[in-house]
């Protein structure tokens, strides 16, 4: 086990490395496939568009008439879903129209805009190029090609291109088995009285709708107290029945958290401590076949280390690469000092109307204040190297909307 809190690079090297335990798969039809992970690629059996078909409203022109300025005669009309049309003969075209399949000798469409149409004759006004209007078979996907790798994740997106090549069924991953707790004795439920220094367990609501995945299936199991003995007992009789245990509070290092104890006793953690404000006490470890990730116990850093860390991971033992959230570039409109030697994550809010992406720091940063999550946009990234902040400096930010979606 690391002796120095690891920053977030050195997590996620540590993560990648980590032996996956095997996850089945299961075949699922496409219409509730969204959010699921792949677990064979995918390849199309057909061409994409499957023939050649007109992209604009216009009509169909035989090669050989493509100079000529003479009439020509209309001599079929071709709609979407029609069958197959017939071959034009030199001097004539077909009505056609968009996404509608083309005669197989001609390759070009001359815009409605562009002709004269009387009786059943057109006169070309402006005369296409070889092939202009026309969308040819496979031009998008070739048959035989894959579309769509193992370990991607199904989206909105990529839903189409699947229901595109004609695949009605596909094979995922199975569900990923979450078991989650929360720690503390202080913990009520919110219909309850509070006395003392008791508090509403926030925590289980957050972390339900957090879990609320496709490629999940998450159940709670209650408040984890702080005694070895109920510990070692609920761990143990769980670890058999999920693929990952997660927990909030009690990763810390105080005399009631007996969390790290009880996995370095029963199992192994791969790394304690992260180098990240808010976020220092995170633990991931292993209880014979099931992971333990252990979270801090304020509301704050649970949102942030799940949507930065947690779920990436949580992806990548569902058979999905293991990839970092992506940010953009934002100018910090604010100055300020911060501790070298380890990352912050500072609550910030974009600041409308401004010509780049410029952000302004939220004034409630403690990892208690629940309701800097609710008024603020996303976090800026502050590195560890970095001991002040000056107005116009630019880090990565990372969006809320992105970061839970």
């Amino acid at each position: 086990m690391n002796k120095k809190p690891l920053t977030k690079s050195s997590i996620f090297n540590l993560l990648r490395k980590i032996k996956k335990n095997k996850i089945g798969s299961e075949e699922v039809i496409l219409i509730d496939a969204k959010n699921r992970i792949l677990a064979k690629d995918i390849k199309s059996k057909i061409n994409l568009p499957p023939f050649n078909n007109s992209a604009v409203d216009g009509y169909a022109i035989h090669k050989s008439d493509l100079n000529k300025t003479q009439k020509l005669l209309f001599t079929q009309r071709i709609a979407a879903g029609d069958k197959l049309p017939i071959d034009l003969k030199k001097g004539e075209v077909a009505r056609i129209f968009t996404g509608a399949c083309m005669p197989s000798n001609c390759k070009t469409i001359v815009m409605q805009e562009n002709v004269t149409v009387k009786d059943k004759h057109i006169l070309i006004n402006k005369i296409p190029t070889y092939g202009e209007n026309c969308r040819l078979a496979g031009e998008d996907i070739v048959k035989g090609s894959k579309v769509l790798s193992k370990g991607d994740k199904i989206n909105a997106t990529n839903i189409n291109l699947i229901a595109a090549i004609g695949k009605q069924r596909v094979v995922v991953k199975k569900k990923l088995k979450i078991g989650y707790y929360v720690s503390g004795n202080e913990l009520k439920k919110p219909s309850e009285r509070l006395h003392g220094s008791q508090i509403n367990n926030s925590n289980h609501y957050s972390l339900h709708a957090l879990l609320d995945h496709a490629y999940l299936e998450n159940k709670y199991l209650g408040i984890l107290k702080d005694t070895k003995k109920f510990i070692i007992n609920s761990i143990l009789r769980n670890t058999n029945k999920f693929d990952v245990l997660i927990t909030t509070g009690g990763a810390s290092v105080g005399e009631e958290d007996h969390l790290i104890q009880t996995i370095q006793k029963l199992g192994k953690i791969f790394f304690w401590k992260a180098a990240i404000k808010p976020g220092r006490p995170l633990a991931v470890g292993k209880i014979k076949n099931t992971f333990m990730i252990c979270l801090p116990g304020n509301p704050v850093s649970v949102h942030l280390l799940y949507g930065m860390i947690v779920k990436p991971f949580l992806e990548f033992l569902c058979g999905a690469p293991l990839i970092q959230p992506r940010g953009i570039k934002a100018t910090a409109m604010f100055s300020m000092k911060k501790k070298n030697q380890r990352m912050e994550w500072l609550r910030v809010n974009i600041i409308k109307n401004s010509e780049n992406l410029s952000v302004n720091r939220y004034y409630k940063q403690g990892s208690g204040m629940i309701s800097s999550m609710v008024f603020t946009d996303g976090i800026l990234e502050i590195p560890e190297n970095i001991s002040y902040i000056s107005r116009g400096d630019r880090f990565i930010f990372y969006s809320f909307k992105e970061l839970f979606n």
